[in-house]
């Protein structure tokens, strides 16, 4: 916190700072733009004087040259003697007739006119506004440097331009110039001037004279600016990388800007120097008012310091919270007492979640079903005593290991990892929350059939499956052993009336499949009532028993024999389909129930009446086909019993 807050301070004290330099900075610049536009609106208000002053000696000359100055050399060269004034401002004077050819010049050391190309294109204009105009700069036949021609109309009586007379100036060496020249920015600053097409007239680099600034490979923006019309003062980064500020100011008598440079740096140096000892005094005072924050902070913060210790010493376990402070009368007493609050509150839940967990591990632990537990990659987690008997593994062999690899049959394990891969990604599937049976697999290899009941939870971001397994290895052997009670007559032993059912319904489906011929034989005990009535039941029950013993014994392995009620038994022939076949089977089950009977100890004579139905065509069902030896059995009775009938 003492950090954060020296930090602060800081930085808080040099942006102060420095937006307050930086306000100084952008009045300053505005300061020094408009002194150096002003000086350079001076300049270039006497640069217009002085060409005013020019035209104005050249137009008065105009009214005095005589119409035979054009005539003759001479006639020149007397007008040029009679006003010496003329000659020491120009450095050249000349006629030149309406087409702009020349007539005469000052002197026979003047042998050529200069640029007369150049200055025909403006003859147009001194003739029609009849006043003297400034020619653009061009580089002089005769000197060799920079120079501008003044053109003014001259005049006959009726106003009518006869001639025109031309004062040169010598750029180089003009006096004129000089004050702009030498009007100076500090020690770098320089002016300069330039036409409205961009030549440049006067300029401390004298190999840019007479150049186009709008020929240059990217003149700076204040330039440009400038060539458009601006006027006043900017900041532009000049051709050599230099911030400056530029001032441009535009001629009344000649298509002339007056310009200025002054670099940033050397303007703002007294002000960089004071930024920095702004920026140093700012850093040191931050730094002593963060030294003097830090002193108070420290001794505010004592007490909480000393909270902060108690509770370190509280959570490593050398302390107990009834070191915190509750007993002082501020802020931090306050906090002590929310503390220890708190943490007896923790700590009371923390009880109760131990004793909680400790409950559930213990009856997890004692469950009489197997419990195991796994992450979502299937590594075990949890794995109780149970389990331990069910699967044959301890639990310090499997925790951590891939429940897959130990108790998943290999055939199942392909969807048991797509499962869980989809348990991992919070879809629960089918199986979540319901009881299925499966196959586990035990150590040494045997399966163990067991009833899953599979549920999840969720603790710190992760999903956890949870499986209750229930060994139900002796509830198959018993629902095993109660089916087959259920199929199985219990006084015979053979095949009871639901197993009779089932298998006819599957055997006439074979025959129709296969295209395989069945017979059906439909059985009692001719005069059963009359045994049991003379006898007892008991003996009507040892004649059944021994009834079925040698139905049993007189059919073949394939064939089924049940008793579905009372005395009537039924005999189920697959692979029978001729008629013939099934008398010579019915014949030697008469002939062997004739053999007599030992019944109560004596021998009693027992017979048989047999009706038979041959399963011949599809549209025949099971009910049907009983309905038919049923019918052929009543048959076989009316006949006088002891014998069977075919059902026609």
């Amino acid at each position: 916190m003492t950090l954060v807050v020296i930090l602060l301070v800081l930085v808080a004290t040099m942006i102060v700072t420095w937006v307050a330099l930086l306000l100084a900075e952008r009045d300053m610049k505005a300061v020094i733009g408009d002194q150096q536009f002003a000086l350079l609106s001076s300049s270039a208000a006497q640069l217009d004087a002085q060409l005013n002053a020019k035209k104005l000696l050249l137009a008065s000359l105009a009214e005095a040259v005589p119409q035979s100055a054009g005539a003759s050399a001479a006639g020149m060269l007397e007008f040029v003697r009679q006003h010496p004034i003329a000659r020491r401002e120009f450095r050249n004077l000349a006629l030149y007739n309406r087409q702009g050819d020349l007539l005469h010049t000052q002197g026979d050391a003047i042998a050529t006119l200069d640029a007369p190309a150049r200055l025909r294109a403006y003859l147009d204009q001194v003739r029609a506004g009849g006043k003297a105009v400034v020619s653009p700069p061009f580089k002089s036949f005769l000197t060799g440097a920079a120079a501008v021609v003044i053109m003014q109309p001259v005049t006959d009586a009726d106003g009518r331009t006869t001639m025109l007379l031309g004062g040169s100036l010598d750029l180089a060496d003009s006096s004129m110039l000089e004050q702009v020249a030498g009007q100076r920015s500090g020690k770098t600053g320089y002016s300069f001037i330039f036409t409205k097409d961009g030549v440049v007239v006067q300029h401390p680099d004298r190999s840019l004279l007479l150049g186009n600034l709008t020929e240059r490979a990217n003149p700076n923006l204040a330039t440009r600016r400038a060539l458009a019309g601006f006027e006043g003062w900017t900041e532009a980064v000049g051709k050599d990388g230099t911030l400056s500020i530029y001032s441009y100011k535009r001629l009344q008598g000649a298509d002339w800007i007056v310009g200025a440079r002054y670099p940033v740096a050397e303007a703002f140096a007294p002000m960089i120097a004071m930024r920095h000892q702004g920026m140093i005094a700012a850093a040191v005072f931050a730094a002593v008012a963060g030294f003097m924050t830090w002193l108070a902070i420290c001794a505010m913060l004592r007490p909480l310091n000393l909270l902060r210790q108690h509770i370190g010493e509280i959570r490593n376990g050398s302390a107990e919270i009834a070191v915190l402070q509750r007993s002082r009368p501020d802020e931090i007493g306050e906090l002590s007492g929310a503390f220890h609050q708190l943490m007896a509150e923790r700590e009371a839940a923390q009880q109760a979640i131990r004793d909680s967990e400790a409950l559930i591990s213990s009856i997890l632990e004692r469950a009489p079903d197997a419990f195991v537990s796994c992450a979502a990659d299937g590594a075990i987690t949890n794995w109780n005593a149970a389990a331990e008997r069910t699967f044959g593994w301890r639990r310090a062999d499997v925790l951590g290991r891939d429940i897959a690899e130990l108790i998943v049959p290999p055939a199942m394990r392909g969807a048991h990892q797509a499962g869980m891969r989809a348990f991992g990604e919070g879809n629960m599937g089918r199986l979540m929350n319901a009881r299925v049976r499966i196959s586990a697999v035990h150590r040494d290899g045997h399966e163990v059939p067991v009833e899953l009941s599979l549920g999840s939870i969720r603790h710190a971001g992760e999903y956890y499956a949870t499986a209750f397994l229930h060994d139900i290895t002796e509830r198959l052997a018993f629902e095993a052993q109660l089916t087959q009670l259920a199929r199985i007559d219990p006084l015979t032993g053979i095949a009871n009336r639901l197993c009779f059912e089932e298998t006819l319904q599957q055997a006439v489906l074979r025959a129709r499949r296969n295209r395989v011929p069945l017979a059906l034989a439909y059985l009692d005990i001719d005069r059963f009532k009359a045994i049991n009535d003379s006898l007892g039941h008991a003996a009507g029950d040892q004649v059944l028993c021994e009834f079925a013993a040698r139905l049993g014994a007189n059919v073949r392995a394939a064939d089924t024999v049940a008793r579905i009620a009372g005395d009537e038994f039924v005999i189920i022939f697959e692979q029978v389909g001729q008629a013939d076949e099934a008398a010579r089977l019915a014949d030697k089950i008469v002939a062997a129930i004739r053999a007599p009977f030992t019944v109560a100890g004596s021998p009693r004579q027992v017979t048989t009446s047999i009706g038979i139905a041959l399963l011949d065509g599809d549209d025949l069902t099971p009910a049907a086909l009983v309905a038919r030896a049923d019918a052929a059995l009543y048959q076989a009775k009316h006949q006088g019993r002891d014998g069977y009938a075919l059902a026609p």
